[in-house]
């Protein structure tokens, strides 16, 4: 793979999570949140296991440090966006998950201790506007304990991105981990759900097919497939990959549920599409900004 190949994979990473909302709202009618990220990621597991038994192999003692931090950094990461998607309303909870690409940004500077550079300031301000632009189509945003709960997801997830950019370049981010933290994220999301809330199962075809869907599409290729693109792409280059989220989002409620965007959500899915592409062309010119 390279990095061309990378990028677009990361694109269609990022088109499975965006038909994620509609698959979690429909299974959490019936599932506690903590046991649908427990059903999610072991759906998931259970698949790539089944699937990749022949070549996995069994993993070193910092290939299960790894897993074990990786699968619970999406533990977390999903628990507070499954609570925080019951009570908090679409425009508020989409704008401040997103913001994944500026917690990145925060991060990486912090870690690098330098200041980003102006081509990631410029990228990450023209996303957060068209993230507003899309998502709260001028209704005013309010950050209520629920929306917090928002703000921390998409800090936990900027951390998790970090976490897999500092192991791969350990040569730790294996394939065999993008399957091990699967079962991480699944046993503790089981466990803790059951201590919680006790066993919640689906009750009806449509919420096992959601269910479904979340651990094999979303969880199953969407993780390992982000797990092995952050040996070829930026920490910074993901995030704002991920930025995108909610254009597709909106592209699956086009076509499922005849939702139109007005001429505001527009603008800002063009600016958010625009400001990705530029800054991959001048990344492509300056090679050396990777590192």
């Amino acid at each position: 793979m390279n990095r061309q190949r990378a990028f677009w994979l990361m694109f269609l990473v990022t088109a499975s999570w965006g038909a994620s909302y509609m698959w979690m709202k429909i299974a959490l009618i019936s599932v506690a949140p903590l046991f649908l990220v427990g059903l999610r990621f072991t759906v998931a597991f259970l698949a790539t296991l089944l699937i990749f038994a022949r070549i996995l192999k069994r993993p070193s003692r910092g290939e299960l440090l790894a897993s074990f931090i990786l699968g619970t950094l999406l533990f977390c990461a999903f628990t507070f966006v499954m609570i925080s998607l019951r009570h908090t309303a679409a425009s508020t909870a989409g704008f401040l998950l997103s913001t994944t690409t500026v917690f990145v940004a925060f991060f990486e500077a912090v870690l690098k201790k330098r200041f980003p550079r102006l081509s990631t300031i410029i990228t990450t301000i023209l996303v957060v506007l068209g993230l507003y632009l899309l998502v709260a189509n001028g209704a005013d945003l309010q950050l209520d304990l629920n929306a917090l709960l928002c703000v921390i997801c998409a800090a936990i997830y900027a951390v998790y991105i970090m976490a897999s950019d500092i192991l791969a370049k350990k040569h730790l981010v294996t394939f065999s981990v993008s399957i091990w933290q699967l079962g991480v994220a699944g046993v503790e999301g089981l466990l803790f759900g059951g201590m919680m809330n006790g066993i919640t199962l689906p009750k009806s075809a449509s919420q096992w097919g959601a269910v479904l869907a979340l651990g094999l599409i979303c969880s199953a290729f969407g993780f390992v497939a982000q797990t092995q693109v952050q040996n070829y792409l930026a920490p910074d280059t993901v995030s704002l990959i991920y930025s995108l989220e909610p254009i597709f989002s909106a592209i699956f409620a086009f076509f499922t549920l005849g939702e139109i965007l007005s001429p505001q959500q527009y603008l800002g899915a063009a600016i958010m599409f625009l400001s990705v592409v530029a800054s991959e062309i001048v990344k492509a010119r300056s090679p050396q900004s990777e590192n």
